[in-house]
């Protein structure tokens, strides 16, 4: 038995000092991987982090058709990509909600991509806040379609059947619900503004 099979078993046996060799033998190579497809130092410890949590979870899974290392490796990767995803789509919502004044364009609904336009950190922090909070002022059929078709990214098919409703239907209540909330929020904006 090699010295990758000894760490296995001994994983298997959930060894303390087993999983903080494979911490030790891994997380600076998987690291600097996550590290340069986020970009972000915070963000690759998060990941790296939840790969090892997820590993630790899924170890019974793990068949050893790859190295341990590489299984390891591609978790690692997959969770950078699906944080990449998660905060593309954080933005494409909030930059379509974003508060916008009277005279100024309004974005089009969303049809595929729509280009992020509010930076991430703090503003988006308080920004979500904001359009969650106003959310609670929509009726459920409206906050549903919110939720579901620009924070969840169902399709629009996908959304009508879940609400048993005509994608037509869907499309008015998503715009409806999008007007109101830039109102509000263009209202909240001219208000904090005033403030200061």
């Amino acid at each position: 038995m090699d010295a990758s099979d000894d760490l296995l078993q001994r994983l298997r046996k959930g060894e303390e000092a087993a999983w903080g060799e494979l911490h030790r033998e891994h997380y600076a190579r998987l690291w600097s991987s996550v590290q340069r497809i986020l970009n972000n130092p915070t963000m690759a410890d998060d990941v790296v982090q939840e790969a090892f949590i997820k590993a630790h979870r899924d170890l019974r899974r793990f068949e050893g058709h790859s190295q341990l290392g590489t299984w390891l490796y591609r978790i690692a990767v997959n969770q950078a990509l699906d944080t990449i995803r998660k905060k593309q789509r954080t933005d494409r919502w909030l930059s379509f909600l974003s508060p916008v004044a009277d005279d100024e364009e309004k974005p089009g609904m969303p049809e595929g991509q729509v280009e992020p336009t509010v930076s991430a950190g703090l503003e988006n922090t308080e920004l979500r806040e904001t359009i969650f909070e106003a959310m609670k002022q929509l009726s459920v059929e409206h906050r549903a379609v919110v939720q579901l078709r620009l924070v969840d990214e169902m399709s629009l098919e996908e959304t009508a059947q879940l609400l048993r409703c005509r994608p037509g239907t869907v499309n008015s209540r998503l715009h409806y619900a999008c007007e109101h909330l830039r109102r509000k929020l263009v209202k909240l904006r001219k208000s904090t503004d005033s403030a200061t």
